[in-house]
C-alpha cells in the first residue's frame, strides 16, 4: 500500500501530544467547577456528574473519529499501477459546408439548420467516438477539436453559421486538407472518418 500524502501522517503525533493531555485537563476543570458548585450528595440528588467511564468511552470515540480523518488525509492507495487502456472508438471529422448557398430553404428548414439537425442525430448514437467539426466556405476552419464531450459539440453547433467563415465559396479540397493535416493525429492511420456535408454550390 501507498500513501499518497504521508504528511498527514504527522498529525497522528497530535492525539498523544496535544489532544490527551487537553482533553484530560478538560475532564479535571469540570469535576473541579462541580465540586465548587455543589456537595457530593447534592450532585448525587440532582444526577449531574462527572463519571470516569463515559469519559473515557467519549474520549476514545473522537480520537478515533480524528485518527480515521488523518488516515483519510493519507490517500492510501493499493499497489497503484498506470496501465494503458486502447480506446476501440473512431475518430469522426465533419466538414460541414456554411456558403451561403446553404441558407436555401428547399424543405423548411435551410440546408444547413437539416445538416446540424443530422449531426445531432448522428452524435446520439456515437459510443466513445471522438468527434470534430470542420466548417468551410472559401476557406475551411476547425470549430471544434476531436473530442468525447458531446454537449460541447452540440454547443458549437448551435454557434455555427453562414458567418462562421470569412470568405464566400465552396472550397472542399481546403476543408479535407484541413482534417487530414490539423484535425487528425498524423502518426496514427486507424480509426478515421471523414463526413462531407455540401450542396456542392458557392
Amino acid at each position: 500500500m501507498n500513501l499518497g500524502n504521508d504528511k498527514a501522517l504527522w498529525l497522528l503525533f497530535t492525539i498523544p501530544v496535544v489532544l490527551v493531555p487537553a482533553y484530560i485537563w478538560c475532564f479535571w476543570k469540570k469535576a473541579q467547577a462541580l465540586k465548587i458548585l455543589a456537595s457530593t450528595n447534592m450532585l448525587k440528588k440532582i444526577n449531574v456528574s462527572v463519571s470516569l467511564k463515559k469519559q473515557i468511552f467519549k474520549a476514545v470515540l473522537l480520537l478515533s473519529a480524528f485518527a480515521i480523518i488523518v488516515i483519510a488525509l493519507t490517500q492510501p492507495r493499493w499497489n497503484p499501477r498506470a496501465q494503458k487502456i486502447k480506446r476501440l472508438g473512431r475518430d469522426v471529422c465533419i466538414l460541414l459546408d456554411t456558403s451561403r448557398s446553404m441558407l436555401a430553404e428547399d424543405i423548411k428548414p435551410s440546408r444547413l439548420e437539416r445538416s446540424k439537425i443530422a449531426i445531432k442525430d448522428l452524435i446520439e448514437t456515437l459510443q466513445g467516438d471522438r468527434i470534430a467539426i470542420v466548417t468551410f466556405a472559401g476557406n475551411a476552419a476547425i470549430k471544434c477539436p476531436l473530442t468525447q464531450d458531446y454537449a460541447f459539440v452540440r454547443m458549437v453547433l448551435d454557434d455555427i453559421s453562414t458567418e462562421s467563415t470569412t470568405r464566400g465559396g465552396t472550397m472542399i479540397g481546403d476543408a479535407i486538407r484541413k482534417a487530414a493535416e490539423d484535425v487528425f493525429d498524423r502518426q496514427s492511420r486507424e480509426y478515421k472518418d471523414i463526413i462531407l456535408i455540401t450542396d456542392g454550390e458557392d
